[in-house]
């Protein structure tokens, strides 16, 4: 559907302003290739949103056509399509729904887009764009943002830009890194300056950096077609540079909930990983107590697994039992029961286990996809019955172990401190664990103590609470 044009009553294009410092900068940029953002709240869909509209009411008419991009349909429509509604209609913009496009008085368009497959990238083959957005530019990958770069282009003078904005973190963050080493990257043997404009030249292996004015030749293109080398910089901007989420405590919450890693990626826009053990977790966060407090009703998480010792099999995975209870405003972890042997072994563990801690304590079976990880739980829950207890079958997620950490993460690690243990031998091997968890498929050792741990939490708790949506004030943010 189209949107009706603004009335006299209705906010005009200069009801909007930029933040003041980085956003107010990154919108003055003139640069062909730029990021902005870096850390959570800076205003960064805004900024794309805005700086697609830089030449509209220019005189270029229809001959200037932008294109903003989400990885996925669902992320576009609930972002930048929806905050373009307000944004657009003041500058005269109408909106054609099917074909996800604002049309502006004097014949520009704004196009919005997704990739959620590398192969999607070809549906923009033979367009041209004057301006390509990428919002959230660690979810695209390599291949989709540099194919963008030949749509880029113009015939009539209009200039020509490419936009991202991003966090840290998501399936693009090594490449985007990668990009902008140097201004990401504290360790970079020739360090560039927040909003340091660069010039690099293509060479047959990657670029190289060259002064501003400096012609170049471009990949496909004749000798005789030198341009000047294209520019790049990164704009960077954080919660502290957006006065309005400042100033709400529910989204800085919301940020203080959020494991270690991704807490400093989105509060304090770091890029690299912090070297060594403990990223997840650390043993000095957490409160040890002597003995289990009285009154709590305590579940106990399982992981299974059924191979024993042997010459072929020298240091098979564990089967794990972990109680866990809420303690107040706290969550208690409690008497491990540890295992290495085969089926039978681990059936009488859980049947043993089961009637020691009687029909007052859950036993939580994790159930695996399939028919036969049904088939299973459903077997240790009639054994666990059988030995007068009381079973629980939960659905796990075997996909993304960091992802099942990450909310205990949040819930263990400063400023919420939210985790006891009740003392224990098994403790010691426990946190050397858990503090050598780097995430999924990277460190060694076992991680069966990361998976019981993850599994009682979240059933416990449930999800982490997540990053809330940034509140869009109706004038300025």
């Amino acid at each position: 559907m189209s949107l009706p044009r603004p009335t006299s009553k209705e906010p005009g294009p200069d009801d909007w302003k930029p933040l003041p410092g980085p956003q107010t900068r990154f919108l003055s940029l003139i640069t062909f290739e730029a990021m902005y953002g870096g850390a959570a709240g800076g205003g960064k869909s805004d900024a794309l949103l805005v700086d697609a509209t830089r030449y509209i009411g220019k005189g270029y008419g229809a001959n200037y056509k932008g294109l903003l991009l989400r990885r996925t349909f669902p992320d576009l429509e609930k972002s930048l399509i929806d905050r373009s509604r307000d944004l657009y209609p003041r500058l005269g913009g109408t909106y054609r729904e099917d074909k996800r496009v604002w049309r502006f008085p004097g014949g520009e368009k704004i196009f919005f887009g997704y990739m959620e497959a590398d192969r999607d990238r070809l549906q923009y083959q033979g367009a041209a764009f004057q301006f390509v957005g990428f919002d959230e530019l660690t979810h695209f990958s390599r291949v989709q943002y540099l194919y963008l770069f030949s749509r880029c282009r113009s015939s009539k003078g209009v200039p020509c830009r490419i936009r991202g904005a991003t966090n840290p973190g998501g399936p693009g963050h090594q490449w985007v890194f990668e990009r902008w080493a140097a201004w990401l990257d504290p360790k970079h043997p020739d360090p560039a300056g927040p909003g340091e404009v660069r010039y690099f030249a293509p060479r047959d292996e990657g670029e190289e950096r060259v002064p501003r004015g400096t012609m170049v030749l471009l990949p496909g293109d004749k000798p005789g077609k030198e341009v000047p080398a294209p520019g790049r910089v990164f704009v960077p901007a954080k919660l502290d540079d957006n006065p309005y989420l400042l100033a709400d405590p529910t989204y800085r919450a919301g940020l203080a909930m959020l494991d270690p890693v991704t807490r400093a990626q989105l509060r304090g826009g770091v890029w690299t990983k912090r070297e060594g053990k403990k990223l997840y977790f650390d043993r000095a966060w957490v409160e040890i107590i002597d003995a289990m407090p009285p009154g709590l009703r305590w579940s106990r998480a399982w992981d299974f697994a059924a191979t024993a010792p042997s010459a072929e099999a020298t240091d098979p995975d564990w089967t794990r039992g972990l109680m866990v209870a809420r303690w107040g405003s706290k969550v208690i972890f409690a008497d491990m029961k540890s295992l290495r042997d085969g089926p039978g072994g681990v059936e009488d563990l859980l049947a043993t286990t089961a009637g020691g801690d009687g029909p007052a304590v859950d036993q939580l079976l994790p159930q695996d996809p399939g028919s036969a990880g049904k088939s299973l739980a459903a077997h240790y829950q009639r054994l666990i019955t059988s030995a007068g207890g009381s079973a629980k079958v939960i659905l796990v997620s075997r996909k993304n172990k960091l992802t099942r950490f990450k909310p205990f993460s949040g819930f263990a690690s400063p400023p919420n401190q939210g985790v006891a243990y009740v003392r224990g031998s098994w403790l010691d091997a426990y946190f050397d664990e858990l503090e050598a968890f780097e995430g999924e498929d990277e460190g060694e050792g076992h991680d069966d103590q990361v998976d019981v741990t993850s599994d009682g939490f979240n059933h416990l708790v449930g999800p982490a609470a997540r990053l809330p949506r940034q509140p869009h004030a109706p004038r300025r943010i």
